[in-house]
């Protein structure tokens, strides 16, 4: 079950965003400093590690809590518009 629900969350967030970007994992997985195995684990809802969600949420420019729990109070953008000027 747990998979299930990893499958429809933060699975779903990360290889959407990934494809957003034009990224393939082992492009993710160099600007991350995640290992593609890894990347591939948590898009297939197989793990869950929060210390590479920061660096793969980093990578992506998205917030950490909305890509881990789809948190809509954080948002999806990581950095305020500010730096878009």
């Amino acid at each position: 079950m747990a998979n299930e629900y990893l499958k429809d969350s933060l699975s779903r967030r990360l290889l959407k965003t990934r494809m957003e970007l034009s990224l393939t994992r082992i492009e993710l997985s160099r600007i991350s400093g995640t290992s593609r195995h890894e990347i591939k684990n948590i898009e297939e809802g197989v793990s869950l590690r929060p210390d590479s969600i920061e660096s793969i949420a980093d990578a992506l420019k998205v917030n950490p809590a909305w890509l881990q729990f789809g948190d809509l109070w954080a948002g999806r953008d990581r950095r305020s518009n500010s730096n878009n000027r």
